[in-house]
Parts: structure tokens; C-alpha cells; sequence
């Protein structure tokens, strides 16, 4: 790999700005984290190790330097609470000890659907289905945009976290009288909406 002497020491300097997604503004306050492989006696650890870490200022800017290693890869890590966290791995081979690594990284801020969903006059074998389309996947508290079966009394509330600034869509489906309905709901940067289904 190529080196430089920095004050006597061969380091790896990072930079780079955090910007929402939506808006195009930096983002403050972001936890940024860079951890990389080590190579060790020619064997790859398996896990990583840090190598720095910094917050973003009012810029949404960061600057992370630390000492070189001989290392195979890096996981950068941006999180900040009301967004969705990003992870990127990069390869050493990409890394260099002679310039600065500048990253320009885009949060998604996040929201949240409740569901409110309940049976008035329930029997045994009423049915009732949940079909949710185009909410958020693959992470902590999302949703699954598949069917949800419900039997028999029915009294419940649960919340999805999904990405602002779109349309959440999805139906539902009485099925014991055969009776459908099919809505949508903006999800509001930051904030929780509510929908109630009483049947």
C-alpha cells in the first residue's frame, strides 16, 4: 500500500459531510465510526476494530484520522437517532495514507405507522387480513409487506418505522363479510400517524 510520513507516523485521514435525504441539509449530531480488519500474524481477525470516531458538526462535517495497520477492509458506520443507520465497508485497496478519504453520505430520516385495529362484535371465526405495500423492509422495527391474518377478537396497536416523505400503502380485508378497503398514509418526517380500522 501506499505510504506518506505524517509527523512521524503513516495514518489514515477521513473526511466528508452527512446531508438528509430529503432535504439536502447537514445533518448534526451524527455518530460516526470507522473500524477496520487487522491483519495479524497473516490471518484476518474476524471481527473489526476501531479505528476513530467523530460527531458531525453544525455542517453536518466530520473528520476522523488514526495510525495506520495493515488491515483488509473498513466499516464505516453513521447513526443518529430519528434516522435510518448507514454502513458502508470499503476496501483497504480504496484507502489511501497520501490523501484525504472524503465521503458525502445521505441520511434517511425515519417515521412511524401505528396501526390501531380492532373488532367490535367479535366471533370465533372472523377473519380479517392486513396487507401492507411499499413500507420500509430488511430493518429493525419495519414491517414485512406481505398479508397479516387475524382471527376472532381483535383489539391491538403496532407501529412500523419506515421511510419519511413517501406514501405508505396498503389493505385491509373484513373477509367474513367480504368486504375490503384500500388507503395510503404520508409519512411525516419524524413523527408517528395513526390509523384506526374498526370493524
Amino acid at each position: 500500500m501506499p505510504t506518506s510520513c505524517k509527523k512521524g507516523t503513516i495514518q489514515y485521514d477521513f473526511d466528508g459531510v452527512v446531508k438528509n435525504s430529503l432535504t439536502d441539509a447537514p445533518v448534526s449530531g451524527v455518530d460516526v465510526t470507522i473500524s477496520q480488519k487487522i491483519i495479524q500474524n497473516g490471518t484476518t481477525a474476524d471481527g473489526y476494530s476501531l479505528g476513530g470516531s467523530a460527531n458531525t458538526d453544525a455542517a453536518g462535517s466530520f473528520a476522523i484520522s488514526f495510525e495506520r495497520e495493515m488491515v483488509t477492509e473498513f466499516l464505516l458506520e453513521f447513526e443518529k437517532d430519528n434516522y435510518f443507520p448507514l454502513e458502508i465497508i470499503e476496501s483497504s485497496a480504496n484507502v489511501s495514507t497520501e490523501n484525504i478519504n472524503s465521503y458525502t453520505e445521505i441520511l434517511e430520516p425515519q417515521s412511524w405507522v401505528t396501526f390501531k385495529i380492532k373488532n367490535s362484535f367479535p366471533n370465533d371465526d372472523d377473519h380479517f387480513k392486513l396487507v401492507t405495500q411499499t413500507f420500509r423492509e430488511g430493518c429493525a422495527d419495519c414491517a414485512e409487506n406481505k398479508t397479516t391474518d387475524f382471527f376472532g377478537a381483535l383489539d391491538t396497536t403496532f407501529t412500523y418505522a419506515t421511510t419519511a416523505g413517501e406514501y405508505v400503502k396498503f389493505t385491509y380485508i373484513n373477509v367474513t363479510i367480504t368486504d375490503s378497503d384500500y388507503d395510503s398514509v404520508y409519512t411525516t418526517p419524524f413523527e408517528e400517524n395513526v390509523y384506526s380500522i374498526t370493524y
